[in-house]
This record gives structure tokens, C-alpha cells and sequence, in this order.
């Protein structure tokens, strides 16, 4: 009987450590912003799903362009219909590894983190290197936080001629995301 219970709780330990190697969340914040001299519009997603394999040290992001809310309603339109084709292209997915060492198990900030990975946006895949600002809370929550541009034509998105002074070539994209371990 004392082997069984042995056995249980070791086999509870790994299960646990085997979770927390695999943190999600489905509350990620992104900001999309675009800034020119004649306008300006900001754009905010707070449900994008995201995946942190710590020990492969992969970092993954799913962000569906619906889920984007304007200032105004007709920017929303425009942005799902004549700019990204939300239909044909529901979601933006970037997927990387992280190069840096990071101690998961300890409180603490990692700043300038390099992660290389792969960003698939209106249906194309081209790769991708930004930097992100990793901390290991005390309250068992690891947070990211990461700011880089993407060139609109890169990926295949047209701007019309008539609007094509109101919207930046190169958008800003902030991403913060927060996971809790087990």
C-alpha cells in the first residue's frame, strides 16, 4: 500500500512539472497602431491565444483580426473587408524560439530577449526576429511584453491610392501577454 501511495504522488510531481513546462492564455493583449502626418488610428485585441513552451523555449501567438475593436466602427470594417480580409485570412499566427537563457523558476526581469521565429499574416509567412522583455513574477505569473513593426507590403496588403497618405507603410504592434503556472 505504501508503494502504491509512493507511487502516486511521484507520478502527481511529474504531472505537475510536466504542466507548468506548457503555459497558455487566451487573454493576450495586442495593439495594432498606424501614425501618419494626416491620421492616426489605434486598434486593440484582448483575446489572443498564445503558448509558452518553456523547456523548447518556443513562443507561440494566434490573434484572430475580428477580435480587433477601432475607435470608430467603420475603421473596424474597413480593416476586416478592404485591408486584411479577415474572411480569407481569419487569423495573424507568429511562432519562435527564444535564444537567450531564461531561469523560469526564479523572480526575475529579462530584458531584450532575441526570439526568431516565423510571422504568417493575410496569408503570407515570412520570418521574423523581435524583442521581448520577459518577468518571472513572484506570484507564479510569467509576463511578456514585446513592441515591434510590420511592413504592410511585405505581407500583401494593399493600401488604395486615396488612402494610402492616412496609413503607415510600417504598423506598430505591442503584444503583452500574462501566464500563470500551476
Amino acid at each position: 500500500m505504501k508503494k502504491l501511495i509512493l507511487f502516486f504522488i511521484a507520478f502527481s510531481a511529474i504531472n505537475l512539472s510536466i504542466a507548468q513546462e506548457k503555459l497558455t492564455t487566451r487573454t493576450g493583449k495586442v495593439i495594432f497602431q498606424s501614425k501618419t502626418m494626416i491620421e492616426s488610428f489605434y486598434a486593440e485585441n484582448n483575446q489572443a491565444a498564445s503558448i509558452l513552451l518553456i523547456r523548447k523555449k518556443i513562443i507561440a501567438f494566434n490573434v484572430l483580426l475580428k477580435s480587433f475593436k477601432f475607435e470608430k466602427a467603420l475603421m473596424e470594417d474597413h480593416f476586416n473587408e478592404k485591408y486584411v480580409n479577415s474572411d480569407k485570412y481569419p487569423a495573424a499566427k507568429f511562432k519562435g524560439v527564444f535564444t537567450n537563457e531564461i531561469d523560469f523558476k526564479t523572480p526575475n526581469i529579462y530584458k531584450d530577449i532575441v526570439i526568431n521565429g516565423n510571422m504568417t499574416f493575410h496569408g503570407v509567412t515570412k520570418p521574423l526576429t523581435v524583442i521581448a522583455d520577459i518577468r518571472v513574477n513572484d506570484d507564479n505569473t510569467i509576463s511578456f511584453l514585446s513592441n515591434f513593426k510590420l511592413n504592410l507590403e511585405e505581407y500583401n496588403i494593399e493600401i488604395p491610392s486615396l488612402v494610402k497618405d492616412k496609413i503607415a507603410q510600417d504598423v506598430a504592434v505591442s503584444i503583452e501577454t500574462n501566464y500563470k503556472k500551476l
